[in-house]
């Protein structure tokens, strides 16, 4: 399986008040003769999608050309939410852009739960927990964390991905 990773898209970021977006546009078409050339199953992109939690009107576009284009192209996208993402608004219609082969993973409560992905060489499937940026003050209280820290935090993400591995017995 041929895994690309990326991250830190930053869609709509200006830079000195002169937008970015162009420089993005050829990032996308970069990154597509990319997976085409070496011939990548799947893109993971790791959070920070957009520059803020709410994105210019083009940089949405941008990302749903980036998206349309990846699933053109019949690569697996698991994508995570990142600190400079809405969630909430990233994961939006997560469950039905799933059946395109687009994973968003948003939700803190999903942690544990993989996206399987079958290996093209026939050695079964692969599992990717995509963890999205995990905010201690909003996952302390319904995780019951001890403390409000990001190592708290990702430490009990972690022990959610340990439980379902040991539940597969991987």
């Amino acid at each position: 399986m041929r895994v690309l990773h990326t991250s830190d898209w930053h869609l709509g970021r200006s830079f000195h008040r002169e937008s970015l977006l162009s420089a993005q546009g050829a990032f996308v078409d970069h990154l597509i003769e990319t997976i085409r050339s070496e011939r990548i199953d799947v893109v993971v992109v790791s959070g920070d999608v957009y520059d803020r939690a709410l994105p210019s009107v083009d940089a949405v576009d941008l990302c749903n050309q980036a998206l349309r284009r990846l699933v053109a192209e019949r690569v697996r996208t698991v994508l995570i939410s990142g600190n400079h993402d809405s969630a909430r608004r990233l994961g939006f219609g997560a469950d039905l852009i799933d059946a395109a082969g687009v994973h968003l993973r948003t939700d803190p409560a999903r942690a544990g739960e993989p996206v399987l992905i079958e290996d093209p060489s026939g050695d079964g499937r692969v599992a990717f927990y995509g963890i999205p940026y995990l905010e201690p003050e909003l996952v302390r209280e319904p995780w019951e964390l001890p403390e409000r820290t990001h190592t708290a935090a990702l430490g009990h993400a972690m022990s959610l991905v340990r439980a379902d591995l040991a539940r597969r017995g991987t």
